[in-house]
């Protein structure tokens, strides 16, 4: 390794970057920042010929080009590198790779492909991850996204999919991921990971998946007289599976008799990264992927790359599916809210709970999500204008009562804020003269301005799940006696989301059965419709009304209750936070938080430069 300056026409850029886009306004930051400070790291490069391959530093190449096309850098200019000697190109990839990872974060999904690069060349789980200060979960999270079709990973790097909905994704085969591309392409409206689950899992095999002859399948069948194949399905999923089985075990028989080696994957997903298209001197094998929906992809003329034996057992997709849940993420959303809500509400009632909950959380003891820096809880953004509840109605009334007087208070940017729940703990502000304001108020003023603040960062720890638990927040909500019916009816936005063999049992559970007559005789839209009259009905019954309005007024879904009640079965006993992952990764990461991982700036910014 030596140091030795070239110039810009002596260096060309590496074969490959594990950076797929280059953020074009960050790369004019960073050309702005060389040209005022200089370059203040050096580029690794290795001996071309008579030029020097870049093997990091490609961004620092592009800023000084573009500086260079502005006339800003003359072309004779030197430049500090430092000059590897006796790399492979294996080992440049390695180091690129590396550098990428350890600079800044890449995008999702470049970040899986790097992940299996490095992989694939030997490396450990472990030292994936060590070197790219993520926990080995992470890694292999992001190793299911590396092998999904190209067109799926085009809609995401494109921003036209969320992360969510691509791991979703990942359950199918290829084929069955373009054909989910094609059905959503038709669609008006975004999809929900868990429509794509549904999706993939939820249907009946088509004869099309068959591999095994037709005439040897005896059960029944059900067709579309109007359709192909690929709508005539297979009632008897078992006998199916098992013809698919057999069919497989065939298929690896006749590949072995003609000299290949034939590996089965049963499992989700495959992670073809291990392998590669088998070239000269290489042992040619094929690959047969069985989901656990009987579904099959053969690929042949493979070579396994020299991936680790641990690597290969720990990345193994899960063969189990998840068990369908009882409500689908929007309706768990949306309740989750509504109750972080009221209780938040109610908590303005009652400071001393309030200040109770703020000395809690400052000992940094809080349900899954720590709040303590003032972070405005998510229930408050869960809900437009239009549709907001009297509950958000009173905490922002609140919020606008004390904005006011710091609005003159603003330092720097002003935020851009839409309601005063999201400025007022949010925007910065001159600290002396915040100060001074807060030792002028009377001790009842400043009081109700602590427990607003508190009662801000408050809610169920996730909106994303029904807690069923023993936690802080269904502790406190019993504490307040919180009673959902006073704050909550069910709306056309709940009723709509429900199955109708669901409807119907509401319809029984509160009354509206007696009605509404025969139910069977109800479509799902007409049984939304009489539910929704017969709620906002009996809101207000007396209780001297009859006994049917009374169970209206009164009907309340499990799911409303502290802590929630569902089919899925009895509380479990481990505490959520024990199921928690490491401190070292990103708690819940889904389609929120890898949506907000994707929409993070790439590359090395004109500040970590200057750094």
């Amino acid at each position: 390794m030596t140091i030795q300056t070239v110039t810009l026409s002596q260096l060309v850029p590496p074969p490959a970057n594990p950076r797929k886009r280059i953020d074009e306004a960050a790369l004019a930051g960073l050309a702005a920042s060389i040209q005022t400070d200089g370059l203040l790291q050096n580029l690794v490069v290795r001996k071309k010929g008579r030029k020097f391959e870049i093997i990091s530093g490609a961004r620092r190449f592009r800023a000084l080009s573009l500086l260079n096309e502005r006339g800003d850098w003359p072309k004779d200019a030197p430049i500090p590198v430092e000059v590897r000697t006796g790399l492979s190109d294996e080992d440049t990839v390695r180091l690129a790779t590396v550098e990428n990872i350890q600079r800044e974060a890449l995008p999702p999904l470049d970040e899986a492909e790097a992940f299996a690069r490095l992989l694939a060349l030997g490396a450990s789980l472990e030292d994936v991850a060590a070197k790219a200060g993520v926990s080995v979960l992470t890694v292999k999270r992001r190793l299911a996204l590396a092998s999904l079709c190209d067109e799926a990973k085009e809609q995401v790097r494109a921003g036209d999919m969320s992360l969510g909905c691509a791991e979703a994704l990942t359950l199918g085969t290829s084929d069955q991921q373009r054909a989910v591309l094609e059905r959503l392409a038709g669609q008006n409206w975004e999809a929900e990971p868990e429509t794509i689950r549904d999706m993939l899992a939820g249907e009946k095999p088509s004869r099309a998946e068959a591999i095994f002859p037709p005439e040897a399948y005896t059960g029944t069948v059900t067709t579309d007289l109007f359709a192909d194949e690929a709508d005539t399905l297979f009632d008897d999923v078992e006998q199916f599976l098992r013809l698919q089985e057999e069919a497989v075990a065939a298929l690896v028989a006749k590949h072995e008799a003609e000299g290949r080696w034939a590996e089965i994957i049963r499992a989700p997903y495959a992670q073809w990264w291990q392998f590669k298209e088998a070239g000269e001197g290489d042992a040619a094998g094929v690959v047969i992927h069985m989901t656990p929906t009987g579904r099959v992809e053969v690929r042949e003329n493979l070579a396994k790359r020299p991936v680790r034996p641990d690597v290969v057992e720990a990345t193994r997709a899960p063969a189990k599916p998840k068990v369908q849940a009882e409500y689908v993420a929007p309706v768990v959303r949306n309740l989750s809210a509504h109750k972080s809500l009221a209780v938040m509400a109610a908590l303005l009632d009652n400071p001393r709970k309030a200040r109770e909950i703020a000395v809690v959380q400052m000992l940094n003891a809080s349900d899954w999500t720590g709040r303590v820096t003032l972070d405005p809880h998510p229930a408050l953004a869960a809900f437009e204008e239009e549709e907001a509840p009297a509950t958000f109605q009173r905490i922002e009334a609140e919020c606008a009562a004390f904005a006011a007087p710091f609005r003159a208070m603003e330092k720097g940017y002003s935020r851009a804020a839409r309601w005063c729940w999201e400025w007022l703990p949010a925007q910065a502000k001159d600290p002396a003269k915040v100060y001074e304001a807060v030792k002028a108020m009377p001790d009842a003023e400043l009081g109700r301005l602590h427990t607003l603040l508190t009662v801000l960062t408050f809610g169920q720890g996730s909106l994303d799940t029904l807690d069923r638990g023993r936690s802080l927040f269904n502790a406190v909500a019993g504490d307040l006696g919180i009673d959902m019916r006073r704050h909550w009816r069910p709306d056309e936005a709940f009723l709509s989301k429900r199955r109708k063999d669901q409807l119907v049992e509401i319809a029984k559970e509160s009354g509206a059965s007696i009605r509404m007559g025969a139910l069977k005789d109800y479509s799902k839209a007409t049984l939304v419709e009489a539910l929704v009259k017969h709620f906002e009905r009996t809101k207000t019954a007396p209780d001297e009304a009859p006994d049917y309005d009374l169970k209206g007024r009164d009907w309340l879904p499990g799911a409303m209750l502290f802590p929630a009640v569902t089919a899925e079965g009895p509380v479990e006993e481990t505490p959520p936070w024990e199921d928690l992952p490491e401190a070292d990764e990103e708690p819940g990461e889904d389609a929120d938080d890898i949506e907000d991982e994707a929409m993070e700036p790439e590359g090395e910014t004109a500040f970590e430069h200057a750094a």
